[in-house]
């Protein structure tokens, strides 16, 4: 498939294409010529052009152009006398057969074209189809355990209304809102990881401070979970990143959760950012139990998740280290992760510094 470029573009690279095809092809045909080629065998380097020029442009219009030039090039060149235009009885022979060379390499080029088009369009259709399936098997697995949760309460509620303590009521009432927050944050990972998939909408970057992000982040877990401890570590110099912050703030949720709900009652989680050549790094660490070394291969594979769900899956994460993963690659950026010789886990993120021109 075609790169999308405007038109004007494509014209002055189809002209610059014809025009190069041309004047290498006469450079060659005039040392050749020197040399002591037959003009009968010269031609066949103008028919070569023709095919390149019909091959790497668009339509019938440069390839038909290169077939018309081509002949009177030709007759200039070779056809005596030399430096001079004959247009002797085998002018317009020259002229027709360079014609029909023409339109059938422009015609056959199209096709191929159309048809590279088509499989390309089919196969993007099945993997965004694979795509969609990947995820309603995740979202379906991952949607039973809080809707489970929050059917248990109810049922609860509707058979012991009678008998239930205050202290009762405002347990079952925390287990509802966990499970319910636990929903929210699946639609919203649903909805991050669409909106990239789905081919519709694109990143929309700005530069942002990434300390900003990163502790805008680390506020709404903190407030999500009241008990945890995040420690929070940015360097001195502010880091200008292009990116889509929602998304990012996004990612950086996912992964302090999945670390938050991982990790020991009362032991802190570490959220870090520094600069690294060309990048802002950022790092998530845990004091948990580490991420299985069967699964370290295939951490943010959607299809392996579903296949052998992860150690997260409980809180959803397997799908939400896929979306991490596409979130990053969307913006150009790498994620990994792994685990820390002293336990725990750690992910990092590297993400593109703002450029000059990106300010």
């Amino acid at each position: 498939m075609e790169p999308k470029t405007p038109a004007r573009g494509r014209m002055w690279q189809y002209l610059l294409i014809t025009a190069g095809a041309l004047a290498l092809c006469s450079l060659a045909v005039e040392g050749l010529y020197r040399l002591g080629l037959e003009p009968q065998n010269l031609i066949l380097l103008y028919i070569l052009s023709v095919h390149i020029v019909a091959r790497f442009t668009s339509g019938y219009l440069y390839g038909v152009c290169a077939a018309v030039i081509s002949s009177f090039v030709f007759d200039y060149l070779v056809t005596p006398p030399r430096l001079g235009f004959s247009f002797t009885t085998g002018f317009p022979v020259t002229f027709l057969f360079m014609l029909a060379v023409s339109l059938l390499a422009c015609t056959v080029t199209t096709q191929m074209k159309r048809s590279i088009s088509q499989q390309q369009a089919i196969r993007m259709e099945a993997e965004k189809e694979k795509v969609r399936s990947m995820l309603l098997r995740a979202i379906s697995h991952d949607l039973r355990t809080p809707l489970s949760g929050i059917l248990n309460i109810g049922s609860i509620i509707e058979q012991q209304a009678d008998t239930l303590s205050s202290s009762d009521i405002r347990r079952l009432a925390t287990d509802v809102k966990s499970n319910a927050d636990w929903l929210i944050r699946i639609v919203e990972n649903l909805l991050a990881v669409t909106r990239i998939t789905d081919g519709t909408v694109k990143v929309n970057k700005t530069t942002e401070v990434a300390e900003e992000v990163m502790a805008r982040s680390a506020a709404i877990v903190r407030k999500r979970f009241p008990a945890c401890q995040i420690r929070v570590q940015a360097c001195e110099t502010p880091l200008l990143v292009p990116m889509d912050a929602i998304l990012i703030s996004q990612m950086l949720i996912n992964l302090l959760e999945n670390a938050v709900k991982n990790s020991p009652a009362g032991a802190p989680v570490q959220l870090r950012l520094w600069q690294a050549g060309i990048f802002a790094r950022f790092e998530v660490s845990d004091r948990g139990s580490g991420i299985p070394e069967q699964i370290l291969e295939h951490l943010f594979d959607l299809h392996k998740q579903n296949q052998e769900r992860t150690s997260d899956s409980a809180s959803g994460m397997g799908l939400g280290l896929s979306i991490c993963k596409t979130i990053i690659e969307a913006h150009g950026g790498r994620i990994t992760g792994s685990n820390k010789p002293d336990g725990g886990a750690v992910f990092n993120i590297l993400l593109p510094l703002a450029r000059g021109e990106d300010i």
